[in-house]
């Protein structure tokens, strides 16, 4: 319960006023807006007051806590938070090369799955926006499974991957080295592909699961011995 009084203190202390400008996003940026978007919603229905104190309705007696009403709202709202703001991949980063435009976007599925998508566009093709729909993004991958064409799949998927259990947050980014494109996440290479022959080499869709551990630590040596070591040879060749 005071991991959850302390959640709310922390929406309070690390609200930010978000730029508009595209520039790089790491992945706080969203969740800085996840708990302003929560803490509004609380105040909203009046589970906080304007002194940010738990009102008496939603508070165990003589406690600073939620009570099970409280608790069952607060959950309420994060899910319909998550829900409206991670039903869009969200733009983190892009990259051009040559008459191409690659752009890294970040997601969540369910409360805790983190997730990346590339997408390629068509330097005079790509609208700049911020998001994109999830739901359109997969179902132009079926479109083009079936080698069917229509406007509003403008796009091509590069890769996704995402993390279930353990996560790699820190320092998510693509970058390009000798006419590769490589997805950096926690200092460690997750994805490679091929610019000059437009193909996917290396990428892991859920690491968790292919390395079968039982930490971080164990999911990580997997990645540098599976993905990473063999991303680093061949971009250094």
């Amino acid at each position: 319960m005071r991991r959850i009084i302390t959640f709310i203190f922390l929406i309070f202390t690390t609200l930010n006023l978000f730029s508009q400008e595209l520039k790089y996003r790491g992945v706080e940026y969203y969740f800085d807006i996840v708990k302003k978007s929560e803490f509004e919603e609380l105040k909203k229905v009046g589970i906080l007051n304007d002194s940010l104190k738990i009102t008496e309705k939603f508070k165990e007696k003589g406690k600073e806590s939620f009570n099970k009403i409280g608790r069952d709202k607060y959950f309420d709202i994060k899910t319909k938070v998550l829900q409206s703001i991670f039903k869009y991949y969200l733009f983190q980063q892009f990259i051009e090369y040559e008459n191409d435009v690659y752009i890294l976007y970040f997601s969540m599925a369910g409360f805790d799955d983190t997730e990346w998508q590339i997408l390629k566009w068509k330097k005079e093709e790509w609208n700049k926006n911020d998001k994109i729909d999830k739901k359109l993004v997969e179902n132009c991958k079926f479109k083009f499974e079936d080698n069917e064409t229509s406007k509003e799949c403008n796009f091509t998927p590069i890769a996704f991957n995402y993390d279930e259990g353990p996560k790699n947050l820190n320092d998510v980014k693509i970058f390009i080295k000798n006419n590769f494109l490589v997805m950096e996440r926690g200092n460690l290479y997750h994805t490679l592909y091929d610019l000059k022959n437009n193909k996917l080499i290396i990428n892991n869709e859920s690491p968790w699961t292919s390395c079968k551990g039982k930490d971080k630590e164990e999911m990580n040596k997997w990645i540098k011995e599976n993905l990473h070591n063999k991303i680093e040879e061949i971009i250094n060749k």
